[in-house]
């Protein structure tokens, strides 16, 4: 159950993400590649945002270790912000789990608004869109392409002009045929 207030969850502007960190694969991101860079997005105010947007991605994951309780009006936030600390720190299992719970949360969260809330949606459909584009760069880590472009077209199906994921399907085209690069970086509006 979430509040009727997206103040603290706006994805385009408060979702202020951990600042352009290259990780992990291939070499690190020259300024003439980011097109070419896959981007997890977090919620720099919700639960482990502060050391995701450091780059202390084991201390986010640690303090997102514990799960929220189900009365929480922040639990789609916090579990995508699990996801992307796991994913980034390579705990592929609890990853997995973190990036489906977060899909599904934040599909559950949209679901549970009431009628009289229907101008909510198109704002619920961008954080799925998020969710899915995070399970997406997850599934492309893991080698799963396919998973990856269905994620990231059921993505774009809902936020279809949203900067991350037009940036993870441009990165998702160029590693047919080159190293992607994977990066924590601030979604454009």
């Amino acid at each position: 159950m979430r509040s009727s207030s997206r103040n603290s969850r706006q994805p385009y502007r408060a979702l202020g993400l951990a600042a352009a960190v290259s990780l992990l694969l291939g070499s690190t991101v020259r300024a003439a590649d980011p097109p070419h860079s896959f981007v997890l997005t977090a919620y720099s105010n919700g639960k482990g945002g502060a050391d995701l947007i450091s780059g202390n991605y084991a201390a986010a994951a640690k303090r997102l270790h514990s799960y929220p309780s189900t009365m929480s009006f922040n639990t789609s936030t916090t579990s995508n912000n699990r996801c992307v600390a796991l994913a980034v720190t390579k705990q592929c299992d609890s990853a997995r789990v973190a990036c489906d719970d977060a899909v599904r949360d934040a599909q559950q969260e949209k679901a549970t608004l009431p009628p009289y809330q229907y101008w909510a949606r198109k704002l619920e459909n961008d954080y799925v869109a998020v969710a899915l584009s995070n399970r997406a760069v997850f599934h492309w880590l893991q080698s799963d392409s396919g998973a990856a472009a269905r994620d990231l077209k059921k993505a774009e199906e809902l936020s279809p002009k949203a900067a991350f994921i037009e940036r993870n399907r441009a990165a998702l085209q160029y590693s047919r045929s080159a190293v992607a690069q994977v990066a924590v970086a601030p979604a454009s509006p």
